[in-house]
């Protein structure tokens, strides 16, 4: 089974969020996903990528969000990775921590894709990785 990889780094800054989208349209579409996957990955990845740069922001890093678009047979994956530091957040007086806008998105994303699997990256950061599988073969 062969694995290709497109493999992306961004600046934390919204206004990319709209060619992050487009970018995963072109792959996922080239993989076969249908249209009804292909709008949940959008959905997924710009949530996942909005909170990562939230965090970003918050902390005050700059460091770039990376992206991985995985075609593997079957299905299609993304992996979100970002370098925002989570221990000790507090905005505005309130603890993100109890605010926690990274589990609210992985609520919603776990809700569009088929696997799911978020966890903290060795050295700091955080990894999203999600899956979605090609469509079935419609009847006609």
């Amino acid at each position: 089974m062969d694995t290709s990889t497109v493999r992306l780094a961004l600046p934390p800054e919204p206004r990319l969020l709209g060619t992050i989208r487009l970018v995963v349209g072109i792959v996922a579409r080239k993989a076969g996903i249908d249209e009804e996957g292909i709008e949940d990955l959008k959905i997924a990845v710009s949530e996942t990528c909005a909170v990562a740069m939230a965090d970003l922001v918050r902390a005050g890093v700059t460091t770039p969000i990376e992206l991985d678009l995985i075609e593997d047979g079957k299905r299609f994956g993304i992996e979100v990775r970002d370098r925002a530091p989570s221990e000790g957040r507090i905005t505005d007086g309130f603890d993100v921590d109890d605010l926690d806008d990274r589990q609210f998105g992985l609520a919603l994303v776990g809700a569009l894709v088929d696997d799911l699997e978020s966890g903290p990256l060795e050295g700091g950061g955080h990894r999203t990785r999600f899956w979605v599988r090609a469509g079935a073969e419609t009847l006609d």
